[in-house]
């Protein structure tokens, strides 16, 4: 390996040395050994002779325009963007606007590339005015098309199909392909204000013109999404089936047609099987890495498998996710987040529904700020284009913008400040609710114990006072009722009191438990170590300690049993637990018990679990307590 990148390095050197013996810099990039090179070893020979040779203006423009073009294709537009600076600071472009409009016009492309929308104008407005001065219709139309674009990105459909007209003001009958570009502009700004009709229209006008076999599949797949948006699915299906079966060279329009045929189908029919497709568009997408498609891909797959098989569907919503935020998309990040925020539990959720609502605040943030620079900057190119004739003019509408900011600013300030005191009053709001309603918790408590107190204690108690005064009565009738009371009592205690959660909860179950076992009345506990009681939230704790301590004391009240067992067990994150016993039952009339029945059932279901009883009268009470982990 050493060897033979030795003798390769050896050979690169070699090229290098034979191409700059040639008499004339341009000459060096027109022969075969600088053809065999790849970029990055163009990028370095390119360097290497704007140090080796003494070059003059016109030589040094054109090897800053060559390193440019080879740090595009490198896919480093910063560098890109450095070098073409560069340019600009040339003495043969200062006073050439033909030089000048190609600058501007590849700096525009190159912001356009890394989504800098904004400063993409910027410099495709530049170039306008250069070309518009050289008189160059062809380029002329070319900025004015993306302008275009750039205008329909910000929103502004009606200033976008505006500029598109002025561009094919430019263009002559033989202009096919650039007058297709307009009309495929004007039909995506249609689409946009659902105007369907009229996008159809414009795309069909497309398709007529253009002589670009790839540009023409784009088109009439773009006339395919229409359809689907009118959810004309059967029209947008058959569009779709007839691009496929033609050759496409061009892999990522033939994994959009491929992705897009697969969903609209879907969408005709959720029973169709379409996701052999779906995940063939998405492998295509993974091989291209072609990101931006990869986020419609797991979108698709997301919702194709949300009725069916709710983990995969998180997963692609996962996988959507990541994508988005690699590629800073924070409207796709948004569509991610609230697929993921519906498939997840509430609890899992709530972190997801934050960074939704995050997300959308900085979007409303940024569009704002976005909509505004872009209005500058329109703004600003149309009055440096009025310098010439009304600079007073200019200096009185700059001051009026100034204000404009200043205005937004103070704006800002009073939104913020209403926003901030908003959000105080609703922060104080809640802590009085919160405070109120542990009063009133802590009133009904009270009240409950009371009233509890009152009704099952006083009344036995006085009954026992009434037999310790009667000589007649035996001790052991005695001692069975005090034994009565402090059952009730304890039971009671057992209702009101703080219950230890966490990590040591089994102990603390099995103490309850033990608590209520005895020698008239044993009870059996079968398999609870299966269940992992200590790993369950707060909330499911409580409520299994509640419901089982209400049962005990209904045990050790009504039913006479000398028996009970406990049976546990665990199928996949399903927990049940049996209660059994050989009591003698209950009577449908014994309003303790069903007071105690419906508390049961009320606790159960507020951890989304569910309860059933089976009793016969004198053979026993069955119960069955069944939720998830």
């Amino acid at each position: 390996m050493i060897l033979l990148s030795f003798f390769s390095c050896k050979k690169e050197v070699e090229i290098e040395n034979n191409l700059i013996k040639k008499s004339h810099v341009k000459d060096l990039f027109r022969t075969s050994d600088y053809s065999k090179l790849d970029y990055k070893e163009k990028v370095r020979f390119t360097k290497r002779i704007s140090e080796d040779i003494n070059l003059d203006i016109a030589d040094t423009y054109f090897i800053y325009n060559n390193i440019s073009y080879l740090y595009s294709k490198l896919h480093k537009i910063d560098s890109a963007i450095f070098f073409s600076k560069k340019m600009l600071n040339l003495p043969n472009v200062e006073k050439d606007d033909n030089l000048k409009g190609k600058i501007f016009f590849k700096l525009g492309s190159y912001f356009n590339r890394i989504s800098l929308k904004d400063s993409a104008y910027y410099f495709y407005s530049n170039s306008k005015k250069h070309f518009t001065n050289t008189k160059d219709s062809i380029y002329t139309s070319k900025v004015l098309i993306n302008l275009s674009i750039l205008e329909s990105d910000f929103g502004s459909y009606s200033i976008s199909d505006s500029t598109a007209v002025q561009a094919l003001k430019y263009l002559n009958d033989k202009e096919v392909n650039l007058r297709a570009r307009v009309f495929n502009c004007m039909a995506l700004n249609s689409t946009y204000q659902s105007l369907y009709k009229d996008a159809i229209s414009y795309y069909n006008k497309s398709i007529g013109i253009s002589k670009s076999k790839g540009s023409k599949i784009i088109y009439k797949n773009n006339i395919a999404l229409v359809f689907k948006e009118q959810k004309k699915y059967s029209k947008s299906i058959s569009i779709l089936e007839d691009l496929l079966k033609d050759t496409i060279s061009n892999q990522r329009t033939k994994a959009r047609i491929i992705d897009n045929l697969a969903h609209t189908k879907w969408l005709s029919n959720s029973n169709r099987h379409v996701l052999k497709e779906l995940l063939l568009a998405e492998s295509i997408r993974n091989e291209q890495k072609d990101n931006f498609g990869l986020i419609a891909s797991y979108s698709h797959l997301s919702e194709f498998f949300n009725e069916k098989n709710r983990s995969r569907s998180l997963f692609y919503a996962n996988k959507m996710y990541e994508i988005s935020k690699k590629e800073k998309s924070p409207q796709d990040q948004i569509e991610a987040l609230d697929k993921i925020v519906n498939l997840q539990t509430p609890q899992n959720a709530i972190n997801y529904y934050k960074e939704s609502i995050r997300l959308r605040d900085s979007l409303q943030t940024a569009e704002t700020k976005r909509q505004y620079k872009f209005a500058k900057i329109k703004y600003n190119y149309e009055e440096e284009e009025k310098q010439k004739l009304k600079f007073e003019t200019l200096a009185i509408e700059n001051k009026l913008v100034a204000e404009r900011e200043e205005n937004l600013k103070k704006n800002v300030l009073i939104l913020g400040v209403v926003l901030i005191s908003g959000l105080l009053f609703l922060i104080y709001r809640r802590k009085v609710q919160h405070k109120k309603r542990i009063l009133e918790e802590s009133y009904n408590t009270e009240t409950r114990i009371a009233k509890k107190l009152h009704d099952e204690l006083g009344n036995d108690i006085f009954n026992t006072l009434t037999k310790v005064q009667n000589p007649k009565i035996k001790t052991e009738e005695i001692i069975n009722d005090l034994d009565k009371i402090y059952l009730q009592t304890r039971a009671i205690s057992h209702q009101n009191d703080s219950i230890e959660t966490g990590g040591n909860f089994e102990n603390y179950f099995r103490n309850l438990v033990a608590s209520y076992n005895s020698d008239a009345c044993k009870i059996i506990l079968k398999d609870m170590s299966s269940l992992g009681l200590n790993n369950l939230n707060k909330d499911k704790q409580i409520v299994l300690y509640r419901v089982f301590n209400e049962l005990f004391v209904n045990m050790k009240k009504h039913s006479k049993a000398s028996l009970v067992v406990l049976a546990c067990k665990k199928i996949n994150n399903n927990l049940e637990i049996s209660y059994v016993d050989n009591g003698v039952g209950f009577k449908e009339d014994t309003i303790i018990l069903k007071n105690g029945l419906k508390n049961m059932e009320t606790r159960i279901k507020t951890i989304n679990g569910t309860i059933n009883f089976e009793n016969k009268s004198n053979k026993g009470l069955k119960v069955k307590i069944q939720f998830k982990n």
